[in-house]
């Protein structure tokens, strides 16, 4: 069962209350500007829900023009979970190709952060393998 939150011509936001998942799906191609807006949407829903499992799917923003990456793992991610408290965990969705791009990127961060880390992410190009993640960390059974 979802619930939608929030929809805009570039961003739906849904939540799924039996496994507290929050479901940030980009619609469109994006610019910077509504990219800070569509995560702040995220955050908002994310303290309203105290929900700390998201799944971001991106595989809709062809036009990559570099916005992002860098300043949601280095700055945003971290702002989100000092304000939840408790580990946050996102599994982003992205097409194959731009999963090539982003690992090829020296201005992306090599490697997401360990187990020991406060917050965690992981890149996915099968929504399967993304929501079995994600339900593993909710579950407290993620090996890593």
């Amino acid at each position: 069962m979802y619930q939608e939150l929030a929809s805009t011509a570039f961003l739906q936001v849904v939540y799924r209350p039996d496994s507290c998942l929050l479901i940030g799906r980009w619609l469109c191609s994006i610019t910077e500007e509504q990219l800070h807006e569509g995560y702040e949407t995220m955050r908002l829903a994310a303290r309203e829900h105290k929900c700390r499992h998201w799944l971001m799917d991106a595989r809709r923003r062809t036009d990559r023009r570099r916005n992002g990456p860098e300043w949601v793992v280095t700055r945003f991610l971290p702002q989100v979970q000092q304000e939840m408290g408790g580990k946050l965990y996102v599994a982003f969705l992205v097409l194959p190709n731009h999963l090539i791009e982003i690992e090829a990127d020296p201005s992306v961060p090599e490697k997401p952060p360990g187990a020991s880390a406060p917050f965690q992410y992981a890149r996915f190009i099968d929504e399967g393998a993304a929501n079995t993640w994600l339900e593993q960390k909710r579950r407290g059974k993620a090996r890593e």
